[in-house]
């Protein structure tokens, strides 16, 4: 059962692909006398398939300034072009970075070259990059703490607007063990959106997935782009799956969404400028203080290796 459930979660990132595979693949048969009824059957069976997915082409940026703007990217085990992410970081002035796969090895090569930011690991020091989460901060009365559960931090204060932000790296549903520990770091997403609160990183998971309905909104999805794909980089936007998110509470306004190219990784970064409802909610429950939270020395950013 469990390697059923497996391949049923692989599957599912892939739904709008197979749909629209096999509504290609249909199209001829419904020109056929004798293929006809099984032509549309399954053509009806792919667009039914394929309806949720176009509503995430649908939206549009909200025009206005941004109270929050969040970045995420995948720096795949610290081996990202850190020169190419400072530039990309000192351009846009993220009040949040998210690096899923960055401990403190790649961020004491990443923060140098930053002005203004500080840094919390999910991992102690001398841990390796890649089961690590890191979060950047520009605003001071951002603090931070790691999670028990799921690979990430949980971040409260500053432009957050009294909510949490969970900066996370869910484990990748590969194989029946891996596939029942990400079923069970979903759980722990869902509880966050039920809270109203707000969650970013590389989720391994894509909107098709039912595990990954948390009651939040993705950016991605309000501001019509929740069909290109983040992953793997290597692959046209149009045929790589969007696993990394942004996930906003109801009501909030995005007023910009980015997917970067980032050199050195496997994914894309995302960048979503929002306008969050401000609540108390994410008060009630303050951090035990910042990790690792150094200020950072400012440094000409590198350029981009190529």
């Amino acid at each position: 059962m469990g390697r059923v459930r497996a391949l049923a979660v692989a599957a599912a990132a892939w739904r709008p692909h197979a749909a629209l595979a096999a509504a290609v693949l249909a199209a001829p048969l419904v020109a056929g006398r004798r293929t006809r009824r099984a032509g549309l059957v399954t053509v009806g069976l792919a667009a039914s398939a394929l309806v949720p997915a176009v509503r995430r082409t649908v939206g549009r940026p909200v025009p206005g300034p941004a109270g929050l703007t969040v970045l995420s990217a995948n720096v795949l085990a610290g081996r990202a072009d850190t020169g190419a992410l400072a530039a990309l970081i000192a351009r846009e002035r993220p009040d949040l970075v998210v690096l899923p796969e960055a401990g403190h090895d790649f961020a004491a090569k990443l923060v140098p070259l930053l002005d203004g930011y500080r840094y919390w690991s999910s991992t102690p020091v001398g841990q390796p990059d890649g089961p690590s989460v890191v979060l950047l901060a520009a605003d001071p009365e951002v603090a931070a703490t790691p999670l028990a559960g799921v690979r990430g931090l949980r971040a409260t204060g500053g432009p957050l607007a009294g909510r949490a932000l969970y900066a996370v790296h869910p484990e990748a549903p590969m194989g029946a063990r891996l596939t029942g520990r990400w079923l069970a770091e979903m759980a722990h997403l869902r509880r966050w959106g039920a809270e109203g609160s707000l969650i970013a990183g590389d989720l391994n998971a894509t909107l098709d997935h039912r595990e990954l309905r948390t009651g939040l909104r993705d950016a991605g999805a309000l501001a019509g782009r929740g069909l290109v794909g983040t992953f793997p980089a290597r692959l046209p936007r149009a045929l790589g799956i969007p696993i990394d998110h942004v996930l906003v509470p109801r009501g909030t306004a995005v007023t910009r969404y980015e997917i970067v190219d980032l050199p050195g990784t496997d994914h894309r970064a995302v960048l979503a400028g929002l306008r969050v409802p401000v609540t108390d909610r994410g008060r009630r429950h303050p951090p035990a203080g910042p990790v690792e939270g150094a200020p950072i020395r400012r440094r000409r950013p590198e350029r981009p290796s190529r």
